[in-house]
């Protein structure tokens, strides 16, 4: 193995991070990166940043720390209705995180940006007692196309990409949910022009819902008997689990989103050309003596608010 002291930061990035980026980036030869967005287009720019120790296990292996900051940040593209255009990353590098463990993410994050046809702009890299890892994503969406959270109208229908809570339940078992997520990119691009509200499932569904909800001043009304459910997830109702718990622990990148009734058919038909897995959950109703949150609705009649609504950053 290379001395890390010789092969160091300009090592890493030479050796590394110059062949995942390109002409755009400078081949990362300069401290920024010359950009320009085609005519048409409005660029729709994220940012997720990871820590070892709170949103990553401790000693997390280096393809899933690579993974799952693509996906997360994807996540956010999706859920617009963008493309993915080019990023930025800065690196906090952790003692620990040796040469072998670079050369390793570095390997898993280009087989990424090849997955999602995104290159590599630039960034930074610096070290730092615990690891962590920021991406900044750019994407581009037809101009003044990008889906909000602002959108939902009274009477619309709530949908959900995929199962929920499965983020949850991998991330107890280190499964393929957790740790390869595949937000549906494809299907999120569609939407543009269908949905009048929408987001990713990262924080958890109910937390989540509720932005939509005070963004657009509604209330939200999910109905427990509709939740789309993986084998390990009715499994876990199963074994005394609470629904609540799949709802607000998050990690699941699906998208959330609101549409007018009549789209339902539209919907569905993309969701078969993309591949993915589409459940109608809920409504749009009006808000409630100023209230503008998400309950549900369980099988019994009974309306909960539930006090458990997601992850907390702080």
């Amino acid at each position: 193995m290379t001395d890390k002291k010789t092969w160091s930061e300009f090592g890493f990035i030479a050796d590394l991070l110059v062949p995942l980026s390109g002409e755009g980036a400078l081949y990362l030869s300069d401290d920024a990166a010359q950009i320009s967005p085609p005519a048409g287009f409005d660029l729709v720019v994220s940012a997720d940043a990871l820590v070892e120790g709170v949103h990553l296990p401790v000693n997390a292996d280096a393809a899933l720390v690579a993974r799952r900051a693509l996906a997360c940040n994807i996540s956010d593209l999706a859920a617009k209705g963008a493309k993915p255009y080019g990023c930025m990353m800065t690196l906090g590098v952790a003692p620990h995180w040796d040469e072998a463990w670079l050369r390793a993410f570095a390997e898993a994050f280009g087989a990424g940006l090849a997955q999602w046809d995104m290159p590599l702009w630039g960034g930074d890299t610096v070290s730092s007692a615990t690891g962590f890892i920021n991406l900044t994503v750019h994407g581009l969406v037809s101009h003044g196309e990008m889906i909000k959270r602002s959108g939902a109208q009274i009477g619309d229908d709530v949908f959900l990409t995929g199962t929920i809570g499965d983020g949850y339940l991998g991330l107890q078992h280190m499964s393929a949910p957790y740790t390869d997520p595949r937000p549906p990119l494809a299907f999120g691009q569609g939407l543009v022009g269908l949905a009048h509200a929408a987001l990713d499932v990262s924080d958890g569904l109910l937390a989540d819902l509720d932005h939509i909800a005070r963004a657009s001043a509604c209330m939200i009304e999910l109905e427990a008997a509709a939740m789309p459910l993986s084998r390990a997830g009715k499994a876990f109702l199963a074994e005394g689990g609470k629904l609540e718990s799949l709802l607000s622990g998050g990690d699941d990148l699906q998208i959330a989103f609101t549409a007018a009734p009549q789209n339902e058919a539209t919907l569905v038909d993309l969701a078969q050309q993309t591949d993915t897995a589409l459940s109608r959950i809920g409504s749009v109703v009006a808000s409630q003596n100023g209230q503008m949150h998400t309950v549900l609705h369980m099988e019994d009649g009974e309306i909960i608010s539930p006090t458990q609504r997601g992850f907390r950053h702080f």
